[in-house]
């Protein structure tokens, strides 16, 4: 009797397991995806390793950025309060 008991908990426990993994994988799926129906539809919520993350917009915003920055932090050191971003 006491074997069956156990195996019994031991199928019990295997069907929640499954139930769980399903439905942790349904909300992980609500969740990735966007609220606004129009952008859940259009934009993919997997990654693409293909796609080249050093692109000329990149480059060129990047240096736009720091030559300005570095422009302002130069003008307004030689206030008399210099502040610096």
């Amino acid at each position: 009797m006491s074997e069956q008991k156990h195996e019994y908990i031991n199928e019990k426990d295997v069907i929640d397991e499954k139930y769980d993994l399903e439905r942790s994988s349904v909300v992980l799926e609500e969740e990735e995806n966007s609220p606004i129906p129009e952008v859940a539809a259009i934009v993919s919520n997997t990654d693409d390793p293909s796609l080249p993350s050093l692109t000329f917009r990149f480059w060129v915003m990047a240096i736009a950025f720091s030559v300005i920055i570095s422009f302002c932090n130069q003008f307004f050191w030689f206030r008399q309060n210099p502040i610096t971003i």
